[in-house]
């Protein structure tokens, strides 16, 4: 095993997560910061030959290969896990981006009683409605605290859409049932076509509320508080599966990639799978993660120090590779201790 130069900072993964964090911690410290990416390089530039509903769209070219390498699932305690072999609801990505080149770009934001969810339901129905063994909790942070960041991060990616709440005053067009908004969407909504407008008007017929989905991808030419141009959506239909050709569709390679590419202390590695968190274990029962080991583009297996230990890969990869490090105690569905689950 070879060994590198200690580094401030180690980011494992390089898309919405990982790159975001990069871009921060680049912008507001010192540190130098070392992003790994399992997948290759990507920018738009990629994708204006790219379309290919084939490659892209059938045989998933752009998330994680699951015949190499994938995760498993059982259905119950007693069964034996097995590998998942096919993409169903999870599309984890591969390449600089991740599952962000790929998305959707729906943008929706949670509503205000997610985030108090077991306050919210004793008001309404009553504590006895609950079962003695309910797992309902709140988050620990309210809307109030959340709505900012949202915010923010509409103002990043340029998210287009109709407020319907806003700073508490109802708007018919847009979602009257969100919870209030600070600002309005820093871009209008998308275009709505011929049948999504039949039925917008047959729902309004029936007394509902029609409202067109917020979405990722800019309605007209945006420029985000960090000065990253992206121009309006062309609607050619290769959002889902596929990066965007122009950059309308908010990706980490158009909105994060090109501030951290100009960051003298951030360095971005690709072809570099993590293995292992190597995590130090102290006396008095914690510990500290020290640097990740990974193997390289030509197999070598390599140890990066770090300061700090950033996981910005998918959830699922995250949980496993704390598993694989023995890190937290892993869940026990039988005796409901523990904080490390995967399914």
């Amino acid at each position: 095993m070879r060994t590198l130069p200690p580094t401030g900072a180690v980011v494992i993964g390089g898309g919405w997560t990982g790159l975001l964090m990069a871009k921060e911690l680049g912008a507001r410290t010192s540190l130098s910061v070392t992003v790994l990416e399992r997948g290759a390089a990507r920018k738009t530039e990629d994708y204006v030959t790219g379309m290919d509903e084939l490659d892209y769209n059938v045989r998933f070219l752009m998330m994680q290969d699951y015949s190499r390498e994938t995760v498993t699932l059982r259905h119950t305690t007693r069964d034996r896990a097995v590998p998942i072999r096919q993409l169903g609801s999870f599309m984890p990505g591969q390449g600089t981006g991740g599952a962000g080149e790929h998305w959707g770009a729906v943008f929706p934001r949670y509503l205000p009683d997610v985030f108090q969810l077991l306050t919210r339901t004793k008001e309404k129905y009553g504590a006895s409605k609950l079962p003695e063994d309910h797992a309902v909790v709140d988050w620990g942070i309210t809307w109030e605290e959340i709505e900012p960041y949202y915010t923010r991060a509409d103002k990043l990616i340029g998210v287009s859409g109709k407020a319907g709440n806003l700073r508490g005053r109802l708007i018919e067009g847009g979602n009257i049932f969100e919870g209030p908004r600070s600002e309005e969407y820093p871009t209008p909504p998308t275009k709505v076509p011929y049948y999504a407008s039949l039925f917008a008007e047959a729902a309004k017929s029936l007394g509902y509320h029609p409202y067109p989905n917020p979405a990722a991808t800019n309605s007209i030419a945006y420029t985000n508080p960090d000065g990253i141009t992206r121009p309006g959506c062309l609607y050619c239909g290769f959002c889902d599966r596929f990066g965007c050709m122009i950059g309308a569709k908010a990706q980490p390679t158009n909105t994060l990639l090109p501030i951290v590419e100009k960051q003298a202390t951030v360095t971005l590695r690709h072809g570099c799978s993590v293995r292992r968190i190597v995590y130090e274990r102290t006396p008095n029962g914690g510990g500290r993660a020290t640097g990740v080991r990974y193997m390289d583009a030509s197999g070598e297996d390599i140890f990066q120090p770090a300061d700090l230990v950033f996981l910005g890969s998918w959830t699922l990869n995250n949980t496993r590779l704390l598993l694989l490090s023995g890190i937290g105690e892993p869940y026990s569905p039988a005796t409901g201790k523990g904080v490390v689950q995967l399914g």
